[in-house]
């Protein structure tokens, strides 16, 4: 019955939002927002219902939207240009809108999907630099933030841009993905995942190529925005896609000592989740803390709630709490 339910809310819900694209072309809106508009057009759950669970499932749809418009709005295609440029003769080219548009718009979901409303713009000297620093990478079949003037490909420009930038293989909007998830050995802290969800973030340059990507995240920050959240986690509070739950959890706090912190994790029924809590370091964005969960659901057929808890969190001298239910969801359900 609950699946039933769901999905005719899903399918009104679809109705109501193409409504509002037909009314309106701005899709800036945060899981919030898309939520108020929901209820401002009348959705207010099944006969039955309790308001509790009308809110419930609004959220629900609201992160599925926000997945479908922006997180699959940009994926890559086939027939997507990934650069106008050419490895073997060393030209940079550039990135065309289009696959800007695309990255931008990868970026934004996950920044959205934590409560940010703040817009990253482009620096396009910026991206022309970080353009020449993915091309270094890709001539080289290797990721280094201080490249030898010995590469092929070498140059100045793109020298500096790889000291500022995150680096992967990846391209296109799935580099963005490469950086959240931020795997591997050396990658414990998530720095390319703090630099990318940092509140002060406002500006980037992109560089892509078939082979790399390369983002400027270092420098001219902006302020801290007013309506940020109180903190940022991943995977978000809420309703989150279980396909976008990494190994890596983390939670951030402007200002904010973890030395001290103390983490634990239950299931939905009450049960204690395992978690090893990996080395502090202060060096990428907001201070964070991150750990990795053990026997986490993420191809689950029903919803999956877990809560998270943290103590002895130092922030502005004092030590505090916090508690957060993250629920994991199936986005083809």
């Amino acid at each position: 019955m609950k699946t039933q339910k769901l999905l005719t809310r899903t399918f009104q819900t679809l109705f109501f939002s193409l409504l509002l694209v037909l009314a309106s072309c701005e899709t800036d809106a945060t899981v919030d927002a898309i939520v108020d508009e929901i209820e401002e057009e009348g959705e207010t759950g099944e006969e039955g219902e309790t308001e509790e669970e009308s809110e419930t499932n609004s959220a629900r749809v609201a992160a599925k939207k926000l997945y479908e418009d922006y997180y699959l709005g940009s994926r890559s295609v086939t027939g997507d240009v990934a650069w106008t440029g050419d490895e073997p003769s060393c030209t940079a080219g550039s990135v065309p809108q289009e696959m800007m548009d695309k990255i931008f718009n990868r970026l934004n979901y996950f920044r959205k999907a934590v409560g940010l409303n703040n817009t990253v713009s482009e620096n396009t000297t910026k991206s022309e630099k970080a353009q020449a620093a993915a091309l270094m990478m890709d001539a080289n079949n290797q990721l280094d933030h201080f490249p030898p003037d010995s590469w092929k490909c070498y140059s100045a420009d793109g020298s500096e841009a790889a000291g500022k930038s995150l680096l992967t293989t990846a391209r296109n909007a799935e580099s963005v993905d490469s950086y959240m998830r931020d795997a591997g050995s050396n990658n414990g802290p998530v720095g390319h995942r703090r630099w990318l969800l940092w509140p002060r973030l406002q500006e980037i340059g992109v560089g892509n190529t078939a082979q790399a990507n390369a983002i400027w995240v270092i420098g001219n920050a902006g302020s801290r925005p007013a309506d940020a959240p109180e903190f940022i986690s991943w995977p978000p509070k809420g309703y989150s896609p279980q396909q976008l739950a990494y190994q890596r959890w983390s939670f951030s706090i402007a200002g904010a000592d973890f030395s001290n912190a103390q983490i634990s994790m239950k299931d939905a029924a009450g049960n204690s989740v395992s978690l090893q809590v990996e080395a502090l370091d202060p060096n990428y964005g907001d201070p964070t803390i991150v750990w990795v969960p053990d026997g986490i659901m993420t191809n689950a057929q029903e919803d999956t709630t877990y809560t998270v808890s943290l103590q002895e969190v130092g922030v502005a001298g004092e030590m505090t709490s916090y508690e957060y239910e993250v629920v994991l969801f199936d986005v083809n359900r």
